[in-house]
């Protein structure tokens, strides 16, 4: 499964754009397909870019390393090898890869390898191209491994596009990473200076860096022989890489430098090929000796540093290798466990510091930045060669699906979900499918001596993120019928029909029907046409596996039975009736609190896959509320206030219905606080009060009723709960009547 989006509301930076885009319709399709109007939303700051930490067996440090890449800036999945191979194309929806450490078994046994071979064999050619595009990769501790297994570090010496024919560059350098010198397990923190050269991940670092190690295979070894032309680099005659000068190290080793670089030959006694990338930039990271003060700049090493602050026994004291490019970036020690100043064992800091290790995905972030601002402003190239500003002269003709709008896959979609669609139609439904509009008879309501139209448009937040990334959306649909029903229902109305708005970064015309039989389903069940609605394809608006999903519910009621709360007095009684989850509001907190963990984790506390808690479907208390009216009605009583417990909680809800003078309440222990909410408090350290405002808590819906109709309800409806009282006031509180503890709520 993957992992639950984290960033909060600016998760909607699936929203990008605010323009607005020509909208066609289709004189014989029910549904609108066009590019629909995006004015209505606010664009982030800065651009998005999307990180893609893998998922394979072994790998144990996924969700430290995807916490680090948001920290940073990136909209970050964790996606398995086995998903990614099945869609290898999918990797160039990604700006930044990283292969996370943490192997439960030694390399020995071939976690590291068989990684490494999936990538080479199955994404060769998409890992080539992410990588000659400039794009980063990151490799850390075993993936540091799998980086160098797939000939992808140290790479060539020279600095050549690896899609490139390979005869045209040279053969890759052959290295390898081993057993500890210790030949122990070594976990620990160590100190490590930051050596000049291209690698971006290191750019602009200039004092010591602290990182802890956690490894048995950490000692880098590259083949140690002399660059001549059995290497297959071509060379100028003197055994030295074109575009590379020779230049002696201390012990008359002719090294290959690139030719204008400044950085400075190693001292004697290093091996002649780690010597060698160490005089072109490619060794950014080398381990020293700690000298307690990590504030001042970073000094080149001496020749060898000697055990623990080098604790595997890396010739060269290397710590990370990157590619001559510096794009890719293979390091020992774990970044990802250094992000937050709290996670040094010492808790010490400095005024400004940032955590060690964010500084180095907080460098990708920023390189990622300014590669796509660069890309953006390219200019295109021509066949010949030449080049052409864009906007100018012998472009090729665009057609609407080259812009991102696929009208075919439209129809298909409209043709998978019409006869769900038409399902929920009966006789009132005098225009439907194939209209330009729905038309819906009126006859019916003539029998009603004061027809009043009741009308209520929402959408269900946050909750397509993780629909989208477990790739479920058959429920989805449920959870916007039976929001916009409960709605309905608070002002006395039963629902007769029903549109909805799917908007989609690129339409799936299986997901999109998927999607819509779900809002069928709900609606046939509640008895409410399906009258239309629209489908939109809007790239550039939305991600391409993103989509936004929205409704309008339009029922009716006597006008003077519409509740509305107005007689609510002091005395009445507070009933609610349960949730069974989230329903639709705080999945922002939610998704928050549950960033680290992957969607099939299983809780204890829950009993079941978090996503099946999720994902579980908006309640529907229509048939319920239906039958508590009815029951009442029959005995002359009434119900004076309802409030459905959505965003805002408890006393943004309530207050809604209070009239003035009146106070509702609550009473927070007279109930169970279902499982999930009671993990998300734990697990988030979200107060008390926070919990109220934000999510229902286990109550739906709350009722007021009078002493005695409230007593007859219990009868007829066994589920409803006493929560609260209303009495002389203002606002709502929140009180735990049986404990010493009085909520903090403040009075509205």
């Amino acid at each position: 499964m993957g992992q639950i989006l984290m960033s909060d509301e600016s998760q909607m930076k699936n929203v990008i754009k605010g323009s607005q885009t020509n909208r066609t319709k289709k004189a014989q399709s029910e549904r609108d397909l066009s590019p629909s109007v995006g004015a209505q939303f606010i664009a982030p700051a800065a651009p998005q870019v999307r990180a893609l930490v893998l998922r394979a067996p072994g790998i144990n440090c996924d969700r430290e390393a995807a916490q680090a890449c948001r920290l940073a800036g990136f909209e970050t999945d964790l996606v398995h090898i086995n998903q990614l191979i099945k869609d290898p194309n999918s990797l160039l929806d990604y700006q930044f890869l990283v292969i996370p450490g943490g192997f439960s078994y030694g390399d020995d046994l071939g976690a590291g390898t068989l990684l490494a071979k999936n990538l080479t064999i199955h994404l060769g050619d998409q890992l080539r191209h992410f990588i000659d595009e400039g794009y980063p990769v990151l490799g850390i501790c075993n993936g540091f491994q799998v980086l160098v297994r797939a000939g992808l570090l140290p790479g060539h010496l020279l600095n050549v596009p690896l899609s490139e024919d390979i005869e045209t560059h040279s053969t890759p350098l052959r290295a390898t990473l081993t057993e500890n010198a210790s030949a122990m397990f070594e976990c620990r923190w160590v100190s490590m200076a930051v050596q000049p050269g291209p690698c971006i991940f290191t750019h602009g670092i200039e004092r010591p860096i602290e990182m802890p190690v956690a490894h048995g295979e950490g000692q880098f070894v590259l083949e140690d022989a002399r660059i001549d032309s059995s290497l297959g680099v071509p060379t100028d005659g003197d055994l030295c890489p074109l575009g590379y000068k020779s230049l002696d190290d201390p012990m008359g080793n002719s090294l290959p430098v690139k030719v204008g670089a400044q950085f400075t030959v190693p001292p004697s006694g290093v091996a002649p090929l780690v010597a060698s990338l160490q005089a072109n930039g490619q060794v950014p990271l080398v381990y020293i000796a700690p000298d307690g003060d990590i504030t001042q700049p970073a000094v080149v090493p001496p020749l060898e540093v000697a055990y623990p602050a080098n604790p595997n026994g890396s010739l060269g004291n290397v710590a990370g290798i990157c590619n001559t490019r510096g794009n890719v970036f293979g390091l020992m020690p774990h970044p990802e466990r250094f992000v937050t100043m709290l996670q040094h064992p010492q808790r010490r800091s400095s005024a400004g510091r940032q955590a060690d290790g964010l500084l180095i995905f907080k460098n990708a972030y920023e390189y990622v930045l300014q590669l796509k601002s660069a890309n953006k402003g390219k200019a295109s190239v021509s066949a010949s060669g030449d080049q052409t500003p864009k906007g100018t002269g012998n472009q090729k003709s665009f057609s609407y699906a080259d812009s991102g709008v696929d009208i075919a896959a439209g129809e298909k979609a409209v043709k998978l979900m019409k006869d769900a669609v038409r399902a929920t139609q009966g006789p009132e439904v005098l225009a439907g499918i194939g209209a330009f509009a729905g038309v819906f008879s009126a006859k019916a309501l003539q029998k009603m001596r004061r027809p009043v139209l009741v009308s209520s448009t929402d959408g269900v937040g946050t909750k397509t993120l993780i629909a989208a990334q477990a790739e479920r959306y058959d429920t989805i649909g449920y959870d916007l019928v039976n929001h916009s029903i409960n709605d309905l229902l608070m002002q006395g109305a039963r629902p007769l029909f029903f549109m909805d708005y799917i908007a989609m970064g690129k339409l799936d015309p299986v997901h999109a029907a998927t999607i819509v039989k779900g809002i069928a389903n709900a609606c046939r069940e509640a008895g409410c046409a399906l009258l239309g609605g629209e489908t939109a394809e809007m790239p550039d608006v939305y991600l391409p596996e993103a989509f936004d999903l929205a409704g309008t519910i339009v029922g009716v009621a006597e006008e003077d039975e519409i509740v509305n709360g107005s007689t609510i007095s002091a005395g009445d009684v507070i009933l609610g009736l349960p949730s069974n989850g989230l329903h639709t509001n705080g999945y922002s907190l939610a998704r928050r609190v549950f960033a680290s963990y992957t969607l099939d984790t299983v809780f204890p506390e829950l009993g079941e896959p978090l996503v099946d808690a999720l994902l579980r479907p908006h309640r529907s208390y229509l048939r319920e509320i239906t039958q508590l009216r009815d029951y009442l009605a029959d005995r002359g009583r009434y119900i004076k206030g309802m409030a459905h417990i959505t965003g805002g909680g408890f006393e943004g809800n309530i207050t809604r219905i209070l009239p003035s003078g009146m106070q509702a309440v609550i009473d927070s222990n007279a109930w169970s606080t279902p499982p999930l909410f009671q993990l998300i408090a734990r697990l988030g350290g979200v107060p008390q009060a926070e919990l109220y405002r934000a999510l229902n808590m286990g109550i739906g819906v709350i009722i007021v009723l009078s002493p005695k109709s409230a007593l007859e309800a219990r009868c007829v409806l066994p589920e409803l709960l006493t929560i609260g009282t209303i009495v002389e006031g203002e606002g709502v509180e929140r009180v735990s009547i049986n404990s010493e503890v009085v909520s903090d709520d403040t009075n509205t």
